[in-house]
């Protein structure tokens, strides 16, 4: 296989993937056999307001086959004690290291991580390249040694540049819709969701169907509308823009699509709204969505679900101050926000943090946003 139908293959998998028609292994056995190494991991990293970060997802793949029992491994008995990990915090888009130079001279003959796992499961000669997922989302692509005894060629980091932005765009695609709760979902199903606009677009780029929350947005033409059937931005700049993320992810001549992110401003909202442009390849078992060609995802910051502080409070059990901050770090507001809305110093914000916490028995702020929102269906929601 030539090596632009090999990466046509990575791309569809990588798409579908996004959606959740097809498993991630798929995507990441066609990449181990392109860049030609023994074995990849994805890491998906959440960075909190004030700076620490926790690991939101992380899948490993050897070959074809996804690895649980090596990611298993690795944080139960490596992580926590793994010298790289300080050093990768400040991995910058786009930037790719050589693992072994995370380790110095002295850690590369006692560290455990780097004895014990790196170099048993054959990763000490591996890569990490960062990627900036936007909107508090990092990414770590790490890859084990390369199968070739000459090591990483040009090509191959060449492959690994040119899929980065690619996997970028799968991640924020997958957030949207863990964040719709819609992970799995159908064409048809994605339509009836609430908590996410979606549009439907044909091959020429031009609306085949909108669900109601995207033709709300539509109709307000408050930064996004449509013109003769197509999705347009309001201002033309932006406009431009959204015209090449179109015409990238509906390429000519039925060429493979490519995704992409922007945001539009608005004129009655403060926050812009974000689009995730998405390329679908076509379906055959179903003749509706054969014709659906790409989708255009809108996200609207402004629009959360609304938990009311009085009922955080009556269901968990939490004091007035502790409810209004667990409500506000659910809305994603920052520490120093949260501060400056209740008239109070930064740590105060923390100490009532730390307090619901333990009262929850939970460590992590995503388990914290859950809980809130779970409340949504007692309260009511925005809509």
């Amino acid at each position: 296989m030539a090596e632009a139908d090999r990466v046509e293959h990575i791309l569809e998998n990588l798409y579908k993937a996004a959606l959740g028609e097809v498993g991630l292994a798929s995507a990441a056995a066609s990449i181990n056999q392109t860049i030609e190494t023994a074995g990849q991991s994805l890491t998906f990293v959440e960075v909190d307001p004030g700076g620490e970060f926790e690991i939101q997802m992380s899948r490993f793949f050897e070959g074809a086959e996804r690895r649980d029992d090596l990611q298993q491994l690795y944080f139960r008995d490596y992580y926590w004690r793994d010298e790289a990990i300080p050093r990768l915090a400040g991995l910058r888009d786009g930037e790719l290291l050589y693992k072994s130079n995370l380790y110095s001279d002295q850690e590369m003959r006692t560290s455990a991580a780097y004895n014990e796992f790196r170099c048993v499961n054959n990763s000490e000669n591996g890569l990490f390249i960062g990627i900036d997922g936007l909107d508090g989302l990092a990414i770590v692509w790490s890859f084990a040694n390369p199968t070739s005894r000459e090591g990483w060629g040009h090509d191959q980091i060449h492959a690994i540049r040119r899929l980065a932005p690619h996997i970028r765009q799968f991640a924020r695609v997958r957030r949207a819709l863990a964040d719709a709760r819609a992970l799995g979902a159908s064409l048809a199903e994605l339509l009836e969701n609430r908590r996410l606009g979606l549009i439907q677009l044909d091959r020429r780029a031009r609306i085949l169907e909108a669900n109601d929350r995207a033709r709300e947005i539509l109709l307000k033409r408050d930064g996004l509308g449509d013109d003769k059937g197509v999705p347009a931005a309001e201002c033309e700049q932006e406009n431009v823009e959204l015209r090449r993320l179109l015409s990238e992810a509906l390429p000519p001549f039925g060429g493979p699509g490519i995704g992409g992110s922007m945001k539009v401003t608005r004129r009655k909202a403060r926050s812009p709204l974000v689009l995730e442009v998405h390329p679908v390849r076509p379906m055959d078992t179903d003749r509706w969505a054969w014709r659906v060609r790409a989708l255009v995802l809108i996200v609207d910051p402004a629009v959360r679900p609304r938990v009311e502080p009085d009922l955080v409070a009556s269901v968990l059990g939490l004091t007035p101050a502790e409810s209004r901050v667990a409500v506000a770090v659910a809305n994603g507001q920052t520490v120093a926000g949260i501060a400056h809305a209740l008239g109070c110093a930064e740590s105060t914000v923390k100490t009532h943090l730390k307090r619901v916490y333990r009262k929850q028995g939970i460590r992590k702020q995503t388990e914290l946003v859950q809980r809130i929102l779970s409340l949504e269906t007692l309260g009511g929601s925005a809509r």
